[in-house]
């Protein structure tokens, strides 16, 4: 991955910011503050002015990723976000999957979120295992998001609400399949 992609991605998803912000403020109105969207946008309009910046090499693009990552939002999710951001870029890992391996490993790690608990970290494991095997990601994180919204949120505010969290989807794991569908779009911007 070059820096030139990343940006690509970045201004991918920043013209497609105001779906992405409805759709997840959306969605965690229902077992949440409502705010998921907003956080994604301010992370992601971060992310759009950090293009100005230099970068040598994509990990420190990465790392700086990161960097405004967390200076957006103190949220959960945008600390998860920024681990999963700067993880990578630390490692130097050069393709995909094995900067995916780097992120789920820091989120795991530094989180306190498994995988299993019906959150972001369940789309990242299953958009890395398509990236080892050549699949589709967009793919492999709707059909976790699939899969996980029977299921009943071990971890994060959803939790709170016990069994009535099944049949929800999850707003990190839907905000991980909105970004990235956005990112691979073919529209450049």
């Amino acid at each position: 991955m070059t820096t030139g992609e990343i940006a690509r991605a970045i201004r991918r998803i920043y013209a497609e910011l105001e779906t992405i912000r409805n759709d997840l403020n959306a969605a965690d109105r229902i077992m949440g503050d409502g705010d998921t969207g907003m956080t994604v946008a301010d992370v992601a309009t971060a992310w759009y002015a950090a293009l100005a910046n230099e970068y040598e090499s994509a990990s420190a693009m990465l790392l700086g990723l990161g960097r405004e990552t967390r200076r957006a939002t103190g949220s959960s999710l945008g600390s998860v976000m920024g681990i999963g951001l700067s993880a990578p870029g630390r490692s130097g890992a050069v393709s995909i999957a094995e900067m995916l391996d780097a992120a789920t490993s820091a989120i795991t790690e530094r989180s306190g979120a498994s995988p299993g608990d019906k959150t972001i970290l369940d789309s990242l494991i299953a958009i890395r295992e398509s990236a080892a095997s050549g699949g589709d990601p967009i793919d492999a994180a709707q059909r976790a998001l699939d899969a996980f919204r029977t299921r009943e949120a071990k971890i994060g505010r959803a939790r709170i609400y016990g069994a009535k969290s099944a049949g929800h989807d999850d707003p990190g794991m839907l905000a991980a399949l909105l970004l990235l569908r956005a990112a691979l779009s073919k529209e450049d911007t």
